[in-house]
């Protein structure tokens, strides 16, 4: 059933937790069963290749008091050991991991949005986080992976006011970018100086609406890989005042032209992203039910998604799209084969797409900035 704002007549595009609760009984819990069960197999042979390995170990361990002239010869004939019994425990752990992600993440994917399309292996084009313009120098070292596109909207059915509800396009991906310098040192050996710009989830929206120029909306404190101006004097980004004052605590924000800049922030759409970004979301965490419970938690940074973002996201507004860089600092859609596959966990999945919906529905909330068709 379709959700709609009633002072905008807009349609809600995010699911709640109630919703995924249903899903999950009714559609996802007989999967996500079957998949424990055979990472629990898995377990089952890693522990039984591993009782392989402990007379090895024993005899290890004795010949660093009674042998150790043959030590060496030892530790390297168990690795050679070790690398040949797990190869199979591996091959299984991707196995596993193929099938979460191809299975339930895909079918969580749909769940959110019919319209959304999941691919495990691609992300969203390095020529994209560049045209964003956030960071002062482009990455040269750029990968990704657990890439989602679709849109949202487009649908006169259930609108209470009868007309077509506006169509957005979006894609996002988790994403890392590094700028990698080779360099020599003292002794002419060549090593690299590798300077992280950005880990975390990236998101690309078609805003609908045309408008020329660059505003960025950077965290307040951060003071070195936000671009203060282009060398281009036509392109150069000027400092913006504007009338919200914690938006201004939080944020810096400069554009290439004044006018555009204050169309797209306006008091409305700054306090709504203030809100997305500072909302606390550790209410929405799981409380544990006992203290193996709990360290599984705190062990699976799958959970994170839940909880208050770590740095405050970067925002870009170009030439009608609006770029959303969230740095999360963690891996998503990660698979531990030693940690139980749970409804939290899907949850943490359910958290980190859902995150994109919110956004929109921040963005629905106010200017008609989506709604060019």
């Amino acid at each position: 059933m379709k959700k709609w704002d009633e002072a905008y007549q807009l349609e809600r595009f995010a699911k709640t937790e109630e919703e995924f609760d249903a899903y999950y009984e009714e559609e996802l819990k007989s999967d996500v069963e079957r998949l424990e069960a055979e990472r629990r197999k898995a377990i089952g042979l890693t522990k039984k290749q591993a009782m392989k390995l402990l007379p090895a170990v024993i005899v290890l361990l004795l010949s660093y008091f009674f042998w150790p002239f043959i030590i060496g010869y030892l530790f390297f004939g168990i690795l050679f050991i070790s690398t040949y019994i797990f190869k199979d425990i591996e091959r299984n752990r991707r196995e596993l991991e193929r099938k979460i992600k191809e299975e339930l993440v895909t079918d969580i994917v749909k769940f959110i949005n019919r319209r959304f399309t999941y691919s495990r292996r691609r992300y969203v084009p390095q020529e994209d986080f560049i045209n964003s313009n956030i960071f002062d120098i482009d990455p040269n070292r750029y990968s990704g992976d657990d890439f989602i596109k679709g849109s949202v909207g487009s649908s006169v059915e259930g609108n209470p006011s009868g007309n077509r509800q506006p169509k957005t396009e979006l894609m996002f991906s988790e994403i890392k970018a590094f700028h990698v310098v080779p360099f020599k040192d003292r002794e002419g050996k060549k090593k690299q100086r590798i300077r992280p710009l950005f880990k975390g989830l990236f998101f690309v929206a078609d805003f609908n609406k045309d408008f020329d120029g660059l505003t960025i909306v950077t965290p307040q404190n951060d003071r070195t890989v936000a671009k203060k101006r282009k060398k281009n004097s036509k392109d150069r980004l000027e400092e913006v005042e504007l009338e919200d004052i914690d938006f201004m605590d939080t944020f810096d924000v400069r554009t290439t032209d004044q006018i555009t800049a204050r169309y797209i922030l306006t008091p409305n759409f700054m306090n709504r992203l203030l809100s997305f970004t500072t909302r606390d979301r550790t209410k929405d965490i799981p409380k544990p039910a006992s203290f193996k419970e709990a360290s599984q938690i705190a062990m699976n940074a799958r959970y994170s998604p839940q909880l208050n973002f770590v740095n405050p996201p970067y925002f870009s507004f170009k030439d009608g799209k609006m770029y959303f860089l969230l740095p999360t600092e963690k891996e998503h859609f990660t698979f531990s084969i030693y940690l139980p596959l749970t409804k939290e966990v899907m949850k943490g999945y359910f958290h980190d797409i859902n995150i994109a919906l919110e956004l929109v529905d921040e963005l629905n909330l106010n200017l008609r900035i989506w709604n060019k068709e």
